[in-house]
Parts: structure tokens; C-alpha cells; sequence
């Protein structure tokens, strides 16, 4: 009887440690799901703050070329965006800030890789970007993988708006370089992790337009 007793209340400890552990790590995620939803709201509200700066900058600038007019510099820091990428197809439009910017970083923004020729750079251009999927605030591609061939990409950049098509997409093995398919045309890619595997997917796009914004 005694003995039954006793496994009987073993029986109720551990059942109240399981309780206390589910509780504890249902607990954390809440926390972990607040934190995120707080950061990202906080985020996208800068990120639009930023993003009509961007603009405003750009317009400003054109109107100082086309007149001709003495005006002061604008200074651009690493709190103000170069260009500003749209995805229609997934809702996304990010800054991007400088490649030598220290906020150039995937764990802070879209990472423009420093192999990146940017249109004003060269005839052909190649804009590189990567950036996480996942559930994290941090997570820019998250929805990449809905993108399919013939989806458009744009990218802001000095008073141009450059309109890009996805022609191309494949996955390679995660070994922290990526081996990209070469084109001989102005395009831009898209790289990012596929969450639970070993793998990256890529996007190539062509540029196939401009136009002034």
C-alpha cells in the first residue's frame, strides 16, 4: 500500500513538472510572438518614415539638377536610404542603405551584397540582395518563395524607377557562398534561407523598363 502510495505521488510531481515546464514554454512563446509583433510594427513605422525620406530626397535632388540653381548638399548618412526595393507580388517595399554602411547587415536590413553593380555604375548592372525568412522582424524574404516566373521587381534608385522581371529561380546547398547563375543583362537576385532545410532559393530578374518617378 505504501508503495503505491509513493508512486502514486511520483506520479503527481512529474505531472506538475510537465505542467510547469508546458506552462513556462508556452509563456516564453507569447513573449517571443509579442516581441516580434511589437518590433515589426515599430519597424514598418519607420521603415515608412524612411521610405518618404528617401523619396523626398530624390525629389529634391532632381529639382536642384534641373534648375541648376545654387542649393545646399544634402548629406546622405547611413540613417538615409540609397535605393528602395518593391515587390508588389508580396507586399515588401525596403530600403536599402549603402554596402559600406555598418547597417548593411542581414540581421538589420536587406543585405546589398558588395558584388552589387548598381545602375549608375555600369552599363550592365547586377544587384545582388539577400536577406532572412523565417517568423523574426527581421525577416524581409519570409514570402519570397510565393514569387513565381514573370512577377515584376522594382528598385528605386537617383529618380529612376527600374522595372524587373523574374525569369529564373532555383535552390542551391547553404555553404555560405553563394554560386549564382551569370546573365549578361542588367538584372537584379534574391536570395534567401528555405526555413528547415539546408538550402537557399535564389530569383533572377531582368531589367525589362525604366522610368522617371
Amino acid at each position: 500500500m505504501e508503495h503505491i502510495k509513493r508512486k502514486k505521488q511520483k506520479n503527481n510531481q512529474f505531472y506538475s513538472i510537465t505542467i510547469i515546464i508546458g506552462v513556462s514554454l508556452l509563456t516564453l512563446g507569447f513573449i517571443f510572438y509579442g516581441y516580434n509583433y511589437y518590433q515589426k510594427k515599430t519597424n514598418d513605422k519607420i521603415e515608412e518614415k524612411s521610405i518618404e525620406k528617401f523619396f523626398e530626397i530624390e525629389e529634391e535632388t532632381s529639382i536642384v539638377e534641373e534648375s541648376k540653381e545654387e542649393h545646399p548638399i544634402i548629406k546622405k548618412d547611413d540613417e538615409i536610404y540609397i535605393g528602395v526595393l518593391e515587390i508588389p507580388k508580396i507586399n515588401l517595399k525596403k530600403g536599402l542603405v549603402d554596402k559600406t554602411s555598418p547597417k548593411n547587415n542581414v540581421n538589420k536590413n536587406i543585405y546589398l551584397l558588395k558584388e552589387t553593380i548598381l545602375p549608375d555604375e555600369q552599363a550592365i548592372s547586377h544587384i545582388l540582395l539577400a536577406a532572412h525568412s523565417g517568423n523574426s522582424y527581421v525577416s524581409f524574404f519570409k514570402n519570397l518563395r510565393k514569387l513565381e516566373i514573370t512577377d515584376k521587381v522594382y528598385f528605386y534608385y537617383k529618380g529612376m524607377k527600374y522595372i524587373y522581371e523574374i525569369f529564373d529561380k532555383y535552390e542551391i546547398e547553404k555553404t555560405g557562398v553563394a554560386k549564382l547563375n551569370q546573365t549578361n543583362m542588367s538584372d537584379i537576385t534574391l536570395i534567401t534561407c528555405i526555413s528547415g532545410t539546408n538550402k537557399q532559393i535564389i530569383y533572377i530578374a531582368k531589367l525589362i523598363d525604366e522610368e522617371k518617378y
